[in-house]
Parts: structure tokens; sequence; C-alpha cells
């Protein structure tokens, strides 16, 4: 099959998972735009576009599996079950298999550690974390904190006030030009003070 084929392989095979398995606020709607993102982002780094895209498209699969697996520990962590997930899939599925060992190593590490700033092992894991930082931000990411935390405004604050230390990991040009042009902080920082300003009395 050529690379074109098993991405649009790969995209019917995460949406079929996360329809029968939805998840907040990381679902397929964000799997999406992060893929989009790292395939725009590779392009113009002049990276590996299809292992950056198929990196996005399964970097958050675990998630479907994070019920089923809460309160196991380490392991239960939902880049350590998408990394679990991402070898069986390059293990049994008949069209994921025919990736090369290469190609699986690198997509591997990139869904293992899109988590971890200091893995930068492969561009396309630090291109990965790019992409999934950009969803953390903007409209959408305010819309996502929502959706996540619901009524919880305590645990929401404290989200996103780490969630602020992601743009000084921001790591590539791409990135932090998108990020700027589009202004990306505002929307969050306007949601963060408006969150603290019901505190003061």
């Amino acid at each position: 099959m050529t690379k074109i084929q098993i991405i649009k392989y790969t995209i019917v095979k995460v949406q079929d998972l996360f329809q029968n398995y939805p998840v907040p606020a990381h679902g397929i709607e964000h799997v999406a735009r992060v893929a989009a993102w790292s395939r725009i982002i590779a392009s113009r780094e002049k990276a590996n576009v299809f292992l950056a895209e198929m990196s996005g498209w399964l970097h958050d699969v675990g998630r479907t599996r994070e019920k089923e697996r809460l309160g196991a520990g380490v392991g239960s962590l939902h880049q350590e079950m998408s990394y679990e997930m991402c070898r069986e899939w390059f293990k049994n599925d008949e069209v994921l298999k025919q990736l090369s060992k290469k190609e699986k190593e690198i997509i591997l590490y990139a869904v293992r550690y899109h988590w971890n700033n200091a893995a930068e092992k492969y561009p396309e894991a630090v291109i990965l974390r790019d992409a999934d930082k950009l969803d953390l931000f903007g409209d959408v990411g305010v819309k996502r904190y929502k959706e996540y935390w619901g009524n919880d405004e305590v645990e929401m604050e404290r989200a996103i006030r780490l969630v602020f230390s992601d743009v000084f990991f921001l790591t590539t040009k791409t990135a932090k030009e998108i990020f700027a042009r589009k202004k990306m902080i505002e929307p969050i920082k306007k949601f963060y003070f408006k969150l603290l300003k019901k505190k003061i009395f």
C-alpha cells in the first residue's frame, strides 16, 4: 500500500476506535487537529510528513483504555497505553505491519514520549509534542478545559496554571510562529483570569 493509503486506513481505524470509546477533550476531534498540525509543522520543518502525521493520529489511542486501567500505576498512563496499543497494531494489523522496522520505531518513540520535553531522538517526536501543545491553547483550548473538567473550576484553574509552561517548551520554529501569529495565548489568559477573579472576595 502507498503511504497515503496507509494514512487513510489509520484514520478510519482511529475514528472507529474513538466512536466506540469516546473520550472527553481527547477524542477524535483533538486527535485530528494534532495530526493536521503535525503534518503542517513537519512539511515546513522538512521532516518526515508521513511519520509525523501517523504519530499524530496514533498518539492518544490509549485514552480509550484509561478507564479500564484506572489506578493501575505508571503503566496505566495514556501514553504508555497508546504505545502498547500501537505495538499490538504494528504486530497484528495486516496494513500497519507493512511499515518498516524504522518507521515503527520512530512512531512508537513519538507516541510514547509525546509528553516528555526531553525526548528528542527523532524530529517527528518533537513535532508531535508541539502539535499536541498547540491544541492546548486558543478558543479550542478553552473549550477542551471546560469539556474535561466540567464544573470543577478548582482543578481547571490548576491545570491551566501548569499549561503556561508549555509555551516555554514549544520547540519548532513553525509551532512558535503559529502560536504567535494566531495569538493562541490570549483566550487562555482571558479565561484563566476570569477563573482567578472569582476567588477574590
